[in-house]
């Protein structure tokens, strides 16, 4: 379902990126964990190709894009556009319109991007309004809803686009903890159901309970990964040691 390929990037001199290789199934839940700045963030955001990488390439459900330059013409920006659609991307801030309602924002994409009927977007966005345990809040405004709340509609707006593969950048480093359980639930449903996910997060127990694999960024570079009882329990990169024993003491 993903390949990325020796995936290189850099801000003006500053390399982020160090040739990044991974693979993965379909239905496949990878966790990725690390210090801040790592590089984890700029991974995800290349497979959505919100960063162009400098080299490179990426495939996600089949779709493949090489790195190095930005599209250049009609055939690379549809082929970038069909990336985009096969990763559906849910980040740190919420980025909800705040002049649309719950609904209108889980629909608003659909309709204009895939030129959904506007009767179809609003019966599948109330399905996934259910389904992240919303069904109420459809005519609410984000105002109008918890931190927890919004997440979860952002989550559901990103599964109306029905992507092969969810991206998760730090879901719920801006919530307060009593709010984190409720988005994590839904990610676990997720899960669970066998959606291709890549998470970014520093929720070890996430981690350590729903993932397939976990991958540990250091430095740009992927320094170790394995099933989540291996990285826990049995470290063999000495930075990993270190920052397993660090998290699981605060």
């Amino acid at each position: 379902m993903i390949a990325v390929e020796n995936l290189v990037k850099s801000y003006n001199s500053n390399r982020v990126l160090h040739g990044i290789d991974h693979a993965q199934q379909r239905g496949e839940a990878a966790v990725l964990i690390g210090p801040s700045g790592c590089g984890k963030s700029t991974f995800l955001r290349c497979l959505n190709q919100l960063e162009v990488a400098d080299s490179g390439r990426i495939s996600i459900g089949g779709v493949t894009i090489e790195g190095g330059h930005a599209p250049r013409n009609a055939e690379e920006r549809d082929q970038q556009r069909r990336l985009r659609l096969q990763a559906g991307m849910v980040f740190q801030s919420f980025n909800l319109f705040p002049h649309l309602t719950v609904l209108q924002n889980i629909t608003e994409a659909p309709i204009v991007v895939k030129n959904t009927p506007r009767e179809q977007a609003e019966t599948l966005g109330r399905e996934l309004l259910a389904k992240v345990g919303l069904a109420a809040k459809a005519d609410a405004y984000p105002a109008q809803l918890s931190g927890g709340q919004q997440q979860r509609v952002a989550i559901a707006r990103a599964l109306a686009m029905e992507p092969q593969v969810m991206l998760f950048d730090e879901p719920t480093s801006a919530l307060d903890p009593e709010l984190r359980d409720e988005v994590l639930r839904v990610m676990r449903q997720l899960v669970e159901e066998g959606m291709t996910m890549i998470v970014v997060t520093h929720e070890m127990q996430f981690a350590r309970d729903m993932a397939d694999r976990v991958v540990f960024f250091d430095g740009g570079v992927v320094a170790e990964s394995g099933p989540p009882e291996q990285i826990f329990g049995d470290p063999r990169n000495e930075r990993l040691r270190e920052f397993v024993k660090r998290v699981t003491t605060q």
